[in-house]
């Protein structure tokens, strides 16, 4: 279903670089704040965009005579680590998993023609600035990019794992933050985290 990719290495070493960065840097908790540590479940991510392309192009290739009958979209997993730069802004390192399986069928006959399951790992950083923040409440946008892992595994024709590359992000202009150390987080935006992300905080 995907052609098999080995260019993972070089924008994943970037990645991966500047997040050890991220940690290693020390922080002046009395100048910039406290660092945060968010866990959180996003929902429609822009893969489903990705998984409907698919579906359109299986069906293509094989002349309509398989679709998918079922499909299990799972909720992205996500944890973000964020550290102050400034009053106002934060830098953000996000990692996030979700999974999507789906089931196709012999349109003529109703027969199972195989299962596939798409696997999408992502490691994105990006800047996180605050409209407002006054003690419990705070309101904030969000921008981010990296790249995603795609591991496809589809037994249609015969058992294959194929993996892929894709350029991530993540542009949320709206999100809402309720809490002081412990805080719960709701955001409406575009990209792998989802349209909408709902997550608690903890800053220490």
């Amino acid at each position: 279903m995907n052609g098999k990719t080995n260019g993972f290495a070089t924008p994943g070493a970037l990645i991966v670089l500047l997040a050890m960065v991220l940690f290693a840097s020390p922080l002046s908790a009395a100048e910039n704040g406290a660092a945060e540590l968010h866990v959180g479940v996003g929902v429609a991510p822009v893969q489903t965009l990705f998984e409907l392309f698919t579906d359109i192009t299986l069906a293509t290739l094989s002349f309509g005579t398989i679709e998918p009958t079922t499909e299990t979209e799972n909720a992205t997993l996500f944890v973000e680590y964020a550290r102050p730069m400034g009053d106002m802004s934060q830098l953000v390192m996000h990692v996030d998993y979700t999974r999507y399986q789906k089931r196709y069928e012999v349109q003529s006959t109703g027969t199972v023609a195989g299962n596939v399951t798409d696997d999408f790992y992502t490691l994105m950083l990006g800047v996180k600035r605050y409209y407002v923040r006054t003690g419990s409440f705070g309101l904030f946008l969000e921008l981010m990019g990296g790249v995603s892992m795609l591991q496809s595994q589809t037994d249609i024709d015969e058992l294959e794992t194929n993996s892929s590359v894709l350029i991530a992000y993540q542009i949320t202009p709206l999100g809402l933050r309720l809490g002081d150390r412990f805080a719960l987080d709701l955001s409406v935006g575009l990209g792998y985290k989802g349209l909408v992300g709902l997550g608690a905080s903890y800053a220490f």
